[in-house]
């Protein structure tokens, strides 16, 4: 029977767990960096639609836009009384 001896344990725990937190922390970057590219993608295709535009936001799923006319909503309609 093969037994370790204690310092030996203690460099394997110590290297296993310095692994797994170096890639739980690579891992959580991604998905922040993820985020913010996202959010900021998200407000420069909100910045320039024009007014009367509607978000609908599902999150991870996407966005769904409807781009709107501000100028077809408050125009009056042309029907010779004026």
């Amino acid at each position: 029977m093969c037994v370790m001896e204690p310092t030996a344990i203690g460099v394997l725990v110590t290297a296993v767990t310095g692994a797994a937190a170096a890639l739980l922390r690579a891992w959580i970057c991604s998905r922040v960096q993820r985020q913010q590219a996202r959010e900021a993608s998200r407000r420069d295709h909100v910045r320039c639609l024009p007014p009367g535009s509607r978000i609908v936001d599902w999150g991870e799923r996407g966005m769904m836009i409807e781009v709107g006319s501000a100028v077809a909503r408050w125009e009056r309609p042309t029907d010779g009384r004026e």
